[in-house]
């Protein structure tokens, strides 16, 4: 959807909806900026535009200086009546190029721009294989039972260590990795707080991940990624008040370098997990082909959990 919006007493655009929210980000805009889009009957604040008012409905009026003079009320519902002083026509939808904020750019101009879905959905995938590299075998070590309530659990600490992260670097190594940092939705976008961040990380696992259960799992990220392609923002940004910003660009490179470090991480997880105690058992009861091909890939694995009255295994199998 195109929006135009005033300032300096001359209409600019069009844009999008997610450009004009990161124009609010960096400052350049205020939510009280005069905007306009196709079925509005006049000039309104952006954060009463209908599709804007979900982002930025519930911000403070942060704008100085007086009221500007309004243009006349659009005529067309297509685009809004360009004012006499305006001699630009709108053109095809331009790219916006942004800059950070100046106490965020160390006297050099960096131009952003909002990550695509694409590049969100790899630093996501990148955070979660390199987190449960790192969690399998823990719960491999401490002999920590497989069951079918053990998942939702397992990615449980992730919350709070993207959370931390969040807060204190304003990005994660996926994040990072894929040229992508978070902050506050306000002018100026401010460094967000751990309670911020907490709820923004838990609101992805829940509403984006599904908490990692089969096939919610799938059905929220496919939900996410509608609403993100469509409204350029996700529905745990826009709760939170969060919005993710490409700081650097990101290539074919970046993209090839993730892949390996998604797929020996998930190597790891899975030679860990497979291994703890119940897992094969778990396995065996739900996909019993799946079980067999894995026993006779890796003799090694412990075999079907004891019975009630036997002995369990004195020691685990060594990692592989």
């Amino acid at each position: 959807m195109d929006i135009y919006w005033i300032k300096d007493k001359k209409q600019h655009g069009p844009a999008t909806v997610p450009d004009v929210i990161s124009l609010v980000q960096m400052g350049e805009l205020t939510p009280d900026t005069l905007g306009w889009h196709a079925g509005c009957n006049g000039w309104k604040p952006l954060r009463e535009l209908p599709a804007l008012v979900d982002f930025l409905g519930e911000l403070h009026n942060k704008s100085k200086g007086a009221e500007p003079e309004l243009p006349p009320i659009p005529q067309s519902p297509e685009k809004p009546q360009q004012p006499e002083e305006e001699t630009e026509q709108p053109g095809p939808q331009p790219q916006i190029e942004l800059t950070m904020h100046a106490s965020q750019a160390a006297n050099e101009d960096t131009p952003i721009s909002l990550p695509l879905p694409r590049t969100r959905l790899i630093a996501r995938l990148i955070d979660s294989a390199l987190y449960s590299a790192l969690a399998a075998p823990v719960l491999y070590l401490l002999q920590i039972p497989f069951t079918d309530l053990l998942l939702p659990l397992f990615w449980a600490p992730m919350v709070l260590i993207e959370a931390a992260l969040l807060t204190w670097r304003g990005t994660t190594p996926g994040k990072w990795f894929m040229g992508i940092a978070v902050s506050s939705f306000s002018p100026g976008g401010a460094p967000l707080t751990f309670g911020r961040a907490f709820f923004r990380s838990l609101s992805v696992n829940v509403m984006g991940m599904g908490c990692y259960l089969f096939p919610i799992g799938v059905i929220t990220i496919l939900i996410g990624y509608f609403t993100l392609t469509k409204r350029g923002i996700t529905m745990w940004d826009a709760q939170c008040f969060t919005l993710p910003l490409q700081r650097r660009s990101t290539g074919f490179r970046h993209i090839f370098l993730a892949s390996l470090i998604i797929y020996f991480a998930l190597q790891i997880t899975g030679n860990a997990l497979i291994r703890t105690p119940g897992a094969i058992d778990l396995i065996e009861r739900t996909t019993p082909e799946m079980a067999r091909s894995l026993r006779e890939m890796m003799p090694d694995l412990p075999s079907t959990a004891p019975k009630e009255g036997t002995a369990a295994p004195a020691t685990p199998q060594p990692l592989q």
